[in-house]
């Protein structure tokens, strides 16, 4: 499944939201990246798809306790939570007559499902439908498609989700997975549903010839990829069937790490966090696909939706310039929908990839922003901004992108960092005049009063500064 477009009403601090999910041609955009401050509803978006794609018998069990915090709790009389999204079918799920049973005729390249979810705030439920086409109320009668896919856990209506809490399992952990096409987003909504990971090992069976293509799908998807650091060289496979438990990459050592002029086989929960949160949830898509398929694949052959969270956690400022576009490579037929708080992510986006969001200084409601195609003044828009009046991240410096996307209006990112600056280059100045010499001084207790420490003692003025002679 890819995402289409997505509305939502009354959704946390989401009261009206319309987003669209297409490229220029009016196909499914592979990558949307989602930024703006804290607080604005991005992982709220992130959750709205996965609701919209888990179906009407397993909505509730995905949101779980959740559901007690997603209406809108600003006014006194809460307005019904509401969530629209449409969604069209990857090009094998098309091929596969099977996977759509309750569709008669045949299957249009087009295919579209439109998905209602809705939950009351006087109930403890939440609703949902989804029916073919693009219809705005549900044709009377009709099967739901989504509710049967989701039911016999049908394969190739992938979707995925990951929160900002990514790990490897526990050594010799197996997970149960009895509904894993909605288990798999659970993560979205809270620590307490861990990653399968590298569990699937485990999952598969010892020695299985499923476990043996996991292992070897997994080092195609993350050696000599990008996706991790170079100086990961190498997940050796050394042994009667390789890799074929979760110990045989958490314990032992078969990750091999250049270290200066050696390298060293460690096992993964010896790498630094960022690899091994990577690896987790790499770990995690590479099994939950493998999981559903019916032969073999490889990386390149993955379609489906992936929903990220913080997409740049715990990872240097170098790797994330290099983790989107060894993804696009790695997994041409994913469709990915991330947040960050990342520049240097939003460096290797086109600018329609690109979507911010603000929240209204005087309600609240968080709104989509983009420049004014005459003022360059980013404000609230309701249909899909034109992508020239969106500024190309790809092009810009560091300090373009943190005053256009991120709304810092100085060229130091410490709010202290222009009157340091002003300060100091005034304090080293011997020639400085009586004026200036005011200056410096009143920019010294204001950088002492903010508890600016070290400050650069001033140099004595040249008593013939102002002779003219």
């Amino acid at each position: 499944m890819y995402i289409r477009s997505l509305s939502v009403r009354n959704l946390k601090r989401l009261r009206d939201l319309t987003l669209d999910f297409t490229d220029a041609q009016g196909n499914p955009r592979m990558w949307t990246v989602i930024i703006g401050e804290n607080g604005t509803g991005k992982t709220s978006i992130l959750q709205a798809i996965a609701l919209a794609s888990a179906g009407k018998l397993r909505v509730n069990d995905l949101a779980s306790t959740a559901f007690a915090h997603l209406v809108d709790r600003r006014h006194k009389h809460k307005q019904p939570l509401s969530i629209r999204a449409q969604f069209s079918f990857t090009p094998s799920s098309l091929a596969d007559r099977k996977c759509h049973p309750l569709y008669e005729g045949t299957l249009p390249l087009d295919l579209r499902l439109t998905s209602q979810v809705s939950l009351d705030p006087k109930e403890t439920s939440i609703r949902a439908d989804a029916w073919y086409g693009v219809d705005e109320e549900q044709p009377g009668g009709a099967q739901d498609p989504l509710d049967q896919a989701r039911a016999k856990e049908s394969h190739l209506w992938f979707v995925i989700g990951y929160g900002v809490h990514r790990t490897l399992p526990e050594s010799g952990r197996v997970s149960v997975l009895s509904r894993p096409s909605v288990d798999r987003m659970k993560p979205l909504f809270g620590p307490e549903y861990p990653l399968t990971s590298t569990s699937f090992l485990g999952h598969y069976g010892s020695r299985s010839a499923k476990a043996r293509v996991y292992s070897t799908v997994l080092k195609k998807a993350i050696i000599n990829t990008g996706v991790l650091p170079h100086d990961i060289a190498n997940l050796e496979m050394r042994g009667y069937g390789g890799v074929s438990k979760a110990a045989d990459l958490l314990d032992r050592d078969r990750f091999l790490q250049a270290m200066g002029s050696e390298k060293v086989k460690i096992p993964a929960v010896a790498l630094a966090h960022g690899y091994q949160s990577t690896i987790a949830w790499i770990a995690d898509l590479v099994g939950h696909i493998l999981l559903e398929a019916k032969g073999d694949l490889h990386p390149e052959d993955f379609e489906g939706l992936v929903l990220i969270d913080e997409i740049d956690l715990y990872l240097h400022p170098t790797w994330q310039a290099r983790l989107i576009p060894a993804l696009r490579k790695t997994f041409p037929k994913l469709q990915f929908v991330a947040t960050t708080h990342s520049p240097v992510v939003l460096a290797t986006l086109a600018p329609d990839e690109v979507i911010r969001v603000q929240a209204d200084a005087a309600t609240g409601d968080v709104h989509r922003i983009a420049p004014d195609a005459e003022t360059g003044i980013w404000e609230e828009v309701e249909d899909e901004p034109c992508a020239l009046t969106q500024p190309d991240p790809r092009t810009m410096t560091g300090t373009e992108m943190y005053q256009e996307y991120f709304g810092l209006d100085r060229l130091t990112l410490n709010e202290h960092g222009e009157q340091l600056r002003s300060y100091t280059a005034l304090a080293t100045n011997p020639y400085r005049t009586p004026y200036q010499q005011e200056k410096m001084e009143k920019l010294k207790l204001q950088l002492t009063t903010a508890l600016v420490a070290d400050l650069v003692e001033p140099v004595a003025v040249d008593p013939g500064q102002n002779s003219h002679d």
